[in-house]
Parts: structure tokens; sequence; C-alpha cells
């Protein structure tokens, strides 16, 4: 039952590959746009729920650090709420979306593809490697 799940994962990931491999920027430095400015806290809370599906463009630190800062926060919210499970897949279902958009913005702004989150799931060096990805300077 459990190589089904993982069949259809990994079918999915192909379709989104494809798709995504027939719409890339085009190469060279600038092709995520130009670098993006600090933000404060609420301006990036906006944005993390305004921008739902906005994998294009760029965010900066400050942007992606006070989502992630956000994000953490209303984790340890809804733990201490003690919500029921199916509550708490929604929320989370919710809020997943956002979260891989902003740090696709933001590896955008260290002129990398947004596909470079996919080393974050091979813990824990590839989160090391994702976290000072996202920690660096902005490049063109």
């Amino acid at each position: 039952m459990h190589w089904i799940f993982a069949f259809g994962i990994l079918a999915s990931l192909l379709v989104v590959f494809v798709i995504s491999y027939k719409s890339r920027p085009s190469q060279g430095p600038n092709r995520f746009g130009k670098t993006a400015s600090p933000v404060s806290f609420t301006t990036a809370v906006r944005r993390f729920f305004t921008g739902y599906f906005n994998f294009t463009g760029r965010a900066s630190r400050t942007e992606f650090w006070y989502a992630m800062l956000f994000y953490v926060l209303l984790l340890l919210m809804l733990g201490l709420l003690n919500l029921s499970d199916l509550v708490l897949s929604i929320l989370l279902a919710f809020t997943l979306i956002p979260f891989h958009s902003v740090a696709a913005r933001r590896l955008h702004d260290t002129n990398r593809s947004g596909w470079y989150q996919l080393v974050s799931w091979f813990m824990p060096v590839g989160t090391i490697i994702a976290l000072f990805w996202c920690n660096e300077e902005p490049y063109d």
C-alpha cells in the first residue's frame, strides 16, 4: 500500500517538473527580476498570504525570515490550543503552499531555482544547506 503512495508522489513530481521545464525563466544574471528590498514584519506576513501561489519574483531576507518567524509562532500557537488533528491538518495544508512560495522567491533572490528547496528534504545536511542558501546576500 505504501508503494502506491510513493508512486503517486513521484508521478506528481514528474508532472510538475515537466510543466515547469517548459516555462522556466531565461538563464543568466537577473533572470528572476530585480533584487528585493527589505520589508517589515507586517508586510512580510501580508505578502506571505497574498503571494499564495506566487512562485515568481524575489523575496528579501527580511521577508523570508519574518514569514518563517510568523509560521513558527503560528505552529506553536496551534500546538498550545490542543485542536483536533483534522483542524490542525487543514490549517497546516492551508499554510504549506505560501511557505513553499516564499522559500522559492527567496531562492530566486540568491539567483537559484525554487526547486532547490527540495534539498531540504534530505535531513540534516540538506536542511543546513538550504538554510545557508536562504540566508545569503542577494545575487544578480
